[in-house]
């Protein structure tokens, strides 16, 4: 018997026999799996390596879903919430890192497009309007976040290293805290300058709050107060017509994500289609900027009402409908037309521009049966340039027995931007130091000036009655890449005017 214990056991096929040092080596993590599914406890080091870098790889990895990268690369919360799990059961660290997880979401959709918090949470109502492709993407997004904080939650440092884990994970909170305030990057530090041109850390729920109680602050000044408007310089000519008659049609265009450029020979070249003698011949060419706060709705409240209210106007009063643009032009026996090349139903549209008083409404089913064509972007709609044509050939060819207050917001430009957007073929980004090594900046430019170039173009074939065009931008446009965005100004939008010059003259 002890002869026959002591053969060699046969070998399965592809098997081989491993060294002693293999084999214990193999035991050994085999125990410690085994262990692990058994207790779910790991490693302390390896506890506080997935707190700092698991949470945080979804929002960075997911920047072309959101169209927004966090503002900061580590989440210090996550950390604070790895101090306290282990002093706390798993469900209720499960249920603070989904919070926190939220909140970061939040803070990074409000830094990147400029959103207040409420704001924010109203637009939720509006996500069964987005692309499918992006509502998908979102719903993968979420679920990888929630699995994550799952994980988190489920494992815990091994016994006896509660101690270690919650220690190694302060002196993290400790090393990385300063370096922002040292750097210039964090905005309570007050430095001129900054050493670095991108954050480290981000306290998400911190300053959510922090910018509410801002909000809530400046809340008791007036909630509709008045604001520059590059509008506004239109009606200064009109108030010198009495003669609905001899009124020339007004055609106002909020260029989406039109932000004004810092670089003065890139702006220079973004308006050059207003450089061409033929429309100098015809019109007097006019530029200037407007304050901005917000995204593309307080843009529209801005110029439509002169007015702050933001987000507001999509529930606004009679009384101040009464003080906007179609109202002012009703007066004045003008026809008004708002057209928009997606669904009305985003941000309720095709609501709240009937109650402002706009005569008729176009936007993507009605433009699609007058033939118009559909580009894809972040918002698939009609193509920009084929409005601008449309409306030249459509409602400025002909002669009305009313003259016509035209309102138009752009869409293609809207961040994020397709790379190769669907227009004909040019060499302007060659031609520009600032655009060739950037894909996303050279994207913009190309379809904001495609804007410009197909207004120019309405403007020369605008016969039937004089026409005066206006164009501005909503907002700065909000670029993920830190270097990308402060080559806009955060506080001002460009605008250009073209008034025919027998108004001028006048």
């Amino acid at each position: 018997m002890n002869d026959f214990a002591s053969l060699p056991m046969p070998l399965r096929p592809g098997s081989r026999l491993l060294p002693s040092e293999e084999g214990r080596r193999a035991s050994a993590l085999a125990a410690l799996w085994s262990h692990v599914c058994q207790h779910r406890q790991l490693p302390f080091l390896l506890i506080a390596a997935f707190y700092l870098i698991l949470p945080n790889l979804p929002l960075l990895l997911s920047a072309h879903v959101l169209g927004a990268t966090p503002h900061g690369y580590i989440n210090l919360e996550y950390l604070i919430i790895g101090v306290a799990s282990v002093f706390l059961p798993r469900s209720a660290v499960f249920l603070l890192l989904a919070v926190d997880s939220l909140a970061d979401l939040a803070y990074t959709i409000c830094y990147a497009y400029q959103f207040p918090v409420g704001d924010l949470l109203s637009s939720v109502r509006y996500l069964p309007q987005l692309p499918v492709n992006r509502v998908l993407g979102g719903i993968a997004f979420l679920v990888l976040l929630l699995a994550i904080c799952a994980l988190l939650a489920w494992f815990r440092p091994r016994f006896h290293q509660n101690l270690r884990t919650a220690v190694t994970l302060l002196v993290l909170i400790a090393l990385l805290t300063p370096i922002d305030w040292l750097s210039g990057q964090n905005p309570l530090s007050h430095r001129d300058t900054a050493t670095l041109s991108f954050r480290i850390a981000r306290s998400p729920v911190l300053t959510l709050l922090w910018r509410q109680v801002k909000t809530v602050r400046a809340s008791g000044g007036p909630p509709n107060a008045s604001e520059r408007s590059a509008s506004a310089q239109v009606l200064m000519l009109l108030d010198s017509h009495s003669s609905a008659a001899g009124s020339p049609n007004v055609v106002l265009v909020l260029v989406e994500s039109w932000g004004l450029l810092r670089d003065p020979h890139l702006a220079q070249a973004l308006a050059a289609p207003y450089d061409d003698p033929r429309v100098a011949s015809r019109y007097k060419v006019s530029y200037g900027s407007v304050p901005f706060t917000g995204l593309t709705v307080p843009g529209e409240a801005r110029e439509l009402c002169h007015s702050t209210i933001g987000f507001g106007i999509i529930q606004s009063s009679t009384e101040h409908m009464e003080q906007c643009l179609p109202a002012y032009f009703h007066a004045r026996g003008y026809q008004d037309l708002a057209i928009h090349g997606y669904v009305g139903k985003m941000f309720y549209r095709s609501t709240w521009y009937r109650n402002l008083g706009f005569d008729q409404l176009w936007f993507e089913r009605l433009l699609k049966r007058e033939g118009l064509p559909v580009c894809h972007g972040a918002f698939p709609g009609i193509c920009d340039a084929s409005i601008a044509h449309w409306i030249g050939s459509s409602l400025l060819s002909v002669d009305q027995q009313k003259p016509e207050f035209i309102y138009w917001v752009t869409l293609n430009s809207h961040i994020p931007v397709p790379a190769h957007p669907e227009l004909p073929d040019d060499s302007v980004c060659a031609t520009q130091p600032a655009l060739q090594n950037s894909i996303p900046l050279c994207s913009w430019f190309r379809l904001v000036r495609s804007v410009h170039q197909s207004v120019q173009q309405t403007a020369l074939g605008a016969t039937a009655r004089p026409t005066i065009f206006i164009l501005v931008g909503d907002h700065a446009p909000p670029f993920s890449d830190p270097k990308l965005r402060s080559q806009f100004s955060s506080t001002q939008v460009p605008y250009v005017m073209l008034t025919p010059v027998e108004i001028a003259a006048r």
